[in-house]
Order: structure tokens, then C-alpha cells, then sequence
């Protein structure tokens, strides 16, 4: 508690200072005097609502009558009951007792509250009375404090009121009880706490929400010897009722909870027992572990499946026999439930029980134990994983392969790169590909992999080369784009094309040199196209410097020849914000089946030029290509874009 004290000393120094730094208003600026004489002039609503708010620190008994005249005021009502209500003085709580005859309406409603919010015990008689008004916002006000002041007599008269009370008002008078109850079990009356509470969970004329509170202050406040109770509600034909239990039991520590929830949950029908499981598993009392397995053995398919994902909620190493026995289960649906919560499991007996499973004779169970090793990142079973990577059965082999890409690190590179290189079966060395790639790939410095992978490169088959040259085109940089260049011209028809086709999908310009080469002097059409497309690809980059761009694209417009490679170089050519540009793309515009990409070409390089202060020059360049679009064209959209474009361009250049 000295601790808590301090903390809460340190907090509140820390608030004021932060307070005083930001200058706020004070919270009294005058004397009582003063104030009181502001609430008898006719000054401000505002004025009158400051000056209340700051007798609530200072007032006292001079302020009384005056703030009690203003009670009769809507206006005033709420401002002059905050003042009052922070008042130790008796005499507020006998002025407000005084009024409770003298208002109606909103004004009597505040003034009921304020007597609660005082707990005046010498209220409860006129406040019982007021429980028959016509109002029904009294009457419901009139409950509510009654349950604040929360005295034997307060719970009394709301009990002798409750038999005539109107259905609207209920609730209210619930609330009124539930105060009651609160307090009286909080001030030493605990019997008579018990009996607003047990009368209240059984009156099935009260909502759901009225007894399952009821019922969880008749259970708490007794303790073990409200078990009893809690017992009955289970069997409830009131699911709010049973539901209720099953929340109070989670409130409620100790063995007895644990074995009473075990005792009845054969009992209950399915349905139920599924929640009860529910909360078994949440109180986490490994004392519920051998009813679980017993729900499982012999439950409903529903109950065995909820027993079967409790289990992972109480991690115990004496379930885990059960969950892996589980994991062959006939049932589909338990076999996931067992695989699901193995993988979950928190504790290192389901490791072990793993690792056993992956040196089962059974290609199900290492399987099985592969799956659960990724989905627990069990990153000590890579060694093992690495021993299946040699299994008989190829499912197995790719399975352990892929989780080593998942699992691993980079001291698992050299040994993957082993498997690749070596393997004859090619669905092994593309899940060796996957993980090498993945490995590399999450490294901090990827680059520093390329050596070891040209090395191996080296060595290689064809087929490995190919795996090989594909996880070097994933990493990129100067080292791997050299020896991927370099394959592009290998004897080998296989690596060759590998090359290629990893040289095309380079993201970066430095491929650009080698891509023209290749380009240049392909003697089939595929590889043309090939390293062409990845070409202008790279022409087409925006990051680039416009200039290379532009170069890139002259050097292009020599050798493309089908209508695909001379949209795409239209398409980069459209993307430059060159004059220069225009020259490339104008001859395309007599072909008709480049006429619309050139048209699209054209308009976009001066788009892109007319923008801002155009150059004379410049804009005078672009009105005749842009006239022979609109002449040109057979799409009308671009035909008129090009009009539009072409007077921009004329009035931009004086014409």
C-alpha cells in the first residue's frame, strides 16, 4: 500500500506541475461572498454556472439557501445541485430533503439524485414515498438513489414497493436492488445482501440480465458455500441462467470450481457441455485434464472436438500422448483438432512427441511432425529436417526441403546448395531452389551468398545450373548479373536459355548492356524476344535518367520488328518528356497496326511537354506531329486530344 501511495504522490505532482506549466483557470477566483452575491443578481447563465462551479470547492453553509433557490430553475437546476452535492455541511442534505415536496418534473428528478449521491439515510422515507408518484421519471429516480443510499430500511422500501411496481419501472428498481445489495454486503449486512440477490436470480418475472447479476452476487458473496447454487444454475431450463454460471465460475478460484464443473459436465446435454469445456479450458486447472480425455474417448463428435482444443489451453506433457494418438483418429475433423492444438502447445513434451513422429517408419507421421516442426518454428529441428531431406519418400523429402527454407539460416546455405547440386530428381532441386531462394532472400546482406553460389555454379550440371542461375537473378547485383551474362552465351542450349530468361526479368539498368547485346546478335526468335522485351522494359523505367532512356530506345527502334516489341517501344518512348522522342515514334504512325500506340505515343510526349511554361521552340515543334495525328488517327477520342493539343502547342508558340 506504501508503494501505491508513493506512485500515486509521484503521479499527482507530476499532473499539477504539468498543470501549472500550461497556466489553466484556477479553480476558485473569489470568496464565498462574492459568489453568493453573483447567484442573487440577475447576472449571466454563465456567470450564475461559474460561480456554482467554484462554491463546489469553497462553499458552506451561507451558500445553502441561495443555491437551493435556484434548484426550482431548469436552467440553474444542475449547476446548483453540483455545488451542493460536494458539501459536508448537514444542512445540504436537509435543504434537498426539504425540496422534494416543493418541485415537479426535471427539478425533482435532480434533486432525488443529489440525496442519492449524498447517501442521506434520513431520504429513504420521502424517497419511499415518492416510489408511487405518477411520474414515472421519479418513481425510477426515487429506485436508483434508494439503491445508492443502500441501508437495510433503503432495500426495505423498495422491496414493499416492488409488488405494484409498473413494468416500465423495473429496471430502475433493479438497478435500485443491485445498489442495495452492493452496498449493504460492502457495510456488514451481508444476510440481508443474500436475500435481495437470492430472490432476485429466481423471479422469473425479472429480465435475463437482472437475475444472471443477481445470480453471481448470490454465488460470489457466500464463497465455497455458494458451489451449491452455482451447481443448480447449470441445469437451469434458463440458458441465460446456465451461461451465467459458466462466467461466475471463471470469477471463482480453487479446486472445489474445477471439480464441480467436472462432476456435472457428463450431465448436461451436448450442447452445454461444449461451454462448460470452454470454460475448463479458461480456468487453465490442469485437475480438469482427465474429464477432458474422458470427453474425448467417449463424447459427441462437437464435445470430443471442443475437449480436443481445450487440451491446448491446460499444456500439460501428460496430454501430449493423447493429442498424438489422436492425430490417426478415424475422424477427420479430431485429427485436425489434434494436429491444431500440437501446434500450439505449450510445452517442450510436444517437441519431443514431434521429433519422434519425424523418426517414425511412417511417411504420415513425418509428414505430419514436418508440418507441425513449421508451424510451431521449431528452428532446432533444422538439423533433423535436414536428415528427411534424404527420405525415401519424395512427398517428404520436399516437405523437410521447404521447411528449411522456412526455418533456416545462413549456415544452412552451403548444405542446401549441396542438395541442389547434387540431386537427380528434379522436384527435389526445385524445392531446394524455393529454400535456397527463401534463405538468401531473408538475410541481412543477401549479396554476400552470390560467391558461394557462383562457386557452386561452376561445378554444376545443366540442370543445377539452371536452379541455380534463377535464385542468382532473384538477388540481383553486379556479381550475380555478371555470371548470369556470362551463361547467356554457355554451349549448353539448357543453361543458355536459363540465362536468358533470367536476364529478362532483371529489375536493375546495369543488365541493360548485355540484354542489347544478346538482342543484337540472337540467331533464334524466342531469344530475340526474349532479351528485347526485357530491354524495353528497362527503357520503359521511369527511375531511370530520361536521357539513358531515350538512348535506350534509339538503340532499340534498330532492331525491333514485330508488332508487339514496337508497341513497347511506342509505350517507353511515350513515357519521355523529349522533343527528341517525337522522331522515334512519327514514322509508326503510317503503320497501321502501330497507328494507335503511336498516336498514344505522340500525345503523351506533348502532353508531358506543354505542361508549365513551354519554350516557343518546343511547342512550335510538336504542332505538325501533332496535326498528322488528328489526320491520321481512326480513333476519335485521340483525334481530338490531338486537335486540343495542337492548338495548346500553336497558341504556346505564338502561331
Amino acid at each position: 500500500m506504501k508503494s501505491n501511495l508513493s506512485l500515486f504522490a509521484l503521479a499527482f505532482t507530476v499532473a499539477v506541475s504539468a498543470a501549472l506549466a500550461q497556466e489553466p483557470t484556477p479553480l476558485v477566483t473569489r470568496g464565498q461572498d462574492q459568489l453568493i452575491a453573483v447567484l442573487k443578481t440577475d447576472a449571466s447563465r454563465k456567470a450564475k454556472a461559474d460561480a456554482c462551479r467554484e462554491l463546489a470547492v469553497i462553499g458552506g453553509k451561507d451558500a445553502v439557501p441561495v443555491l437551493v433557490g435556484l434548484l426550482p430553475n431548469p436552467e440553474m437546476n444542475h449547476m446548483a445541485r453540483y455545488a451542493l452535492e460536494t458539501m459536508p455541511d448537514p444542512a445540504v442534505s436537509d435543504a434537498l430533503r426539504d425540496q422534494l415536496g416543493n418541485l415537479k418534473g426535471l427539478p425533482l428528478v435532480g434533486v432525488i439524485g443529489s440525496l442519492g449521491v449524498r447517501k442521506d439515510p434520513k431520504a429513504v422515507e420521502p424517497l419511499a414515498a415518492l416510489l408511487a408518484d405518477s411520474d414515472l421519471e421519479v418513481v425510477r429516480a426515487a429506485a436508483r438513489a434508494l439503491g445508492s443510499i443502500g441501508t437495510p430500511a433503503a432495500a426495505q422500501a423498495l422491496k414493499d414497493a416492488l409488488s405494484n411496481v409498473a413494468e416500465d419501472n423495473l429496471l430502475a428498481f433493479c438497478e435500485g436492488f443491485a445498489r442495495c445489495a452492493e452496498s449493504l454486503a460492502a457495510n456488514g449486512h451481508r444476510d440481508q445482501a443474500l436475500e435481495i440477490y437470492g430472490e432476485a436470480y429466481k423471479d422469473d418475472r425479472l429480465p435475463h440480465q437482472v437475475r444472471a447479476a443477481a445470480l453471481r452476487g448470490a454465488v460470489l458473496l457466500r464463497g465455497k458455500d455458494g458451489l451449491p447454487i452455482l451447481r443448480e444454475a447449470l441445469h437451469s431450463e434458463d440458458y441465460t441462467q446456465f451461461a451465467a454460471a459458466n462466467r461466475i465460475a471463471l470469477e471463482m478460484p480453487g479446486a472445489k470450481v474445477t471439480q464441480l464443473l467436472c462432476d456435472e459436465l457428463a450431465k448436461l446435454l451436448a450442447d452445454r457441455q461444449i461451454v462448460v469445456i470452454g470454460t475448463l479450458a479458461e480456468r487453465g486447472d490442469p485437475a480438469a485434464l482427465s474429464v477432458l480425455v474422458s470427453s474425448i474417448m467417449s463424447g459427441a463428435k462437437d464435445v470430443r472436438l471442443a475437449s480436443i482444443r481445450a487440451l491446448a489451453r491446460i499444456p500439460r506433457a501428460e496430454s501430449v500422448p493423447t493429442l498424438v494418438k489422436l492425430l490417426t483418429d478415424g475422424d477427420r475433423e479430431a485429427a485436425q483438432a489434434a494436429k491444431e492444438s500440437l501446434a500450439s502447445f505449450a510445452d517442450p513434451a510436444a517437441d519431443v512427441a514431434i521429433a519422434a513422429l519425424l523418426a517414425s517408419n511412417r511417411t504420415g507421421d513425418r509428414l505430419t511432425a514436418i508440418d507441425l516442426i513449421g508451424r510451431r518454428r521449431t528452428l532446432a529441428s533444422v538439423p533433423d529436417l535436414f536428415k528427411v531431406a534424404g527420405d525415401t519418400s519424395a512427398d517428404v523429402r520436399s516437405a523437410a526441403l521447404k521447411q528449411i527454407g522456412d526455418l533456416g539460416g545462413a549456415g544452412e546455405v552451403p548444405k542446401i546448395i549441396e542438395v541442389l547440386v547434387t540431386t537427380k530428381d528434379a522436384r527435389d532441386r526445385g524445392a531446394a531452389e524455393q529454400a535456397l531462394a527463401a534463405l538468401c532472400g531473408r538475410a541481412d546482406h543477401p549479396q554476400t551468398f552470390v560467391k558461394v553460389i557462383e562457386s557452386a555454379f561452376v561445378q554444376a550440371q545443366p540442370e543445377a545450373k539452371t536452379a541455380l542461375l534463377n535464385v542468382l537473378a532473384a538477388l540481383g547485383g553486379s556479381g550475380a548479373l555478371e555470371t548470369v551474362a556470362a551463361a547467356a552465351k554457355d554451349g549448353d542450349a539448357q543453361v543458355r536459355g536459363a540465362a536468358i530468361r533470367a536476364l529478362s526479368s532483371w529489375k536493375t539498368a546495369d543488365a541493360a548492356p548485355a540484354l542489347f547485346e544478346l538482342a543484337s546478335k540472337a540467331t533464334n526468335d524466342t531469344d530475340k524476344t526474349l532479351t528485347l522485351t526485357g530491354y524495353l522494359t528497362l527503357a520503359a523505367n521511369t527511375d531511370l535518367p530520361a536521357p539513358q532512356r531515350l538512348e535506350m530506345c534509339r538503340q532499340a527502334a534498330g532492331l525491333v520488328s514485330k508488332t508487339a516489341e514496337k508497341n513497347m517501344l511506342l509505350a517507353a518512348l511515350g513515357a519521355l518528356p523529349s522533343l527528341d522522342a517525337l522522331p522515334l515514334a512519327l514514322p509508326y504512325l503510317d503503320d497501321a497496326a502501330t497507328r494507335d500506340a503511336a498516336s498514344a505515343a505522340v500525345l503523351a510526349i506533348a502532353d508531358k511537354l506543354l505542361q508549365g511554361q513551354t519554350p516557343k521552340a518546343t511547342a512550335a515543334g510538336l504542332v505538325a506531329p501533332l496535326q498528322k495525328v488528328a489526320q491520321v488517327t481512326g480513333n476519335a477520342d485521340l483525334a481530338k486530344r490531338a486537335k486540343a493539343l495542337a492548338q495548346r502547342a500553336a497558341t504556346k508558340a505564338g502561331q
